[in-house]
């Protein structure tokens, strides 16, 4: 057996052509982290939101539900009139937060129901600018 000098060209390390896949494939995974992280982090932020909002929902639902005598509640003019933003909730946690008590089975002109039914809902504005809705609903009677 005879013996040969190395090549030039089986040099030991990494060429450069592997260096820029590595690199790349880094960059890559670096970036799909951070997206998914930022993605994470706005699904959180919307769900606060949509918790705030509920509460305040569940809240003002509280406190029309204690109100007497239930001929009070849609009249207009009163705290709590149909259709009226309810000015004790609006603007008090959320971007734009407007929160509306309906009564659907009330016919303004006529004898309040009894029993009435109530539909609290909240309109507000997410982080994003984009505006949001939910809606909660009971029954109050004499």
């Amino acid at each position: 057996m005879r013996w040969q000098a190395p090549c030039k060209s089986s040099r030991r390390g990494f060429s450069l052509i592997e260096l820029m896949i590595a690199i790349t494939v880094l960059t890559v995974a670096v970036l799909s982290t951070f997206i998914t992280q930022l993605s994470s982090h706005n699904l959180l932020r919307t769900s606060r939101e949509t918790n705030m909002a509920v509460a305040d929902a569940h809240a003002a639902m509280e406190a029309l539900l204690l109100v007497t005598p239930i001929s009070s509640l849609p009249v207009a003019g009163s705290t709590y009139a149909a259709g009226q933003p309810i000015a004790t909730f609006n603007g008090l946690h959320l971007a734009n937060e407007r929160v509306v008590a309906t009564y659907p089975n009330y016919v303004p002109t006529g004898v309040v129901p009894d029993p009435l039914q109530i539909v609290i809902e909240v309109t507000w504005n997410d982080f994003g600018g984009r505006p949001r809705r939910i809606r909660i609903a009971s029954m109050k009677t004499q």
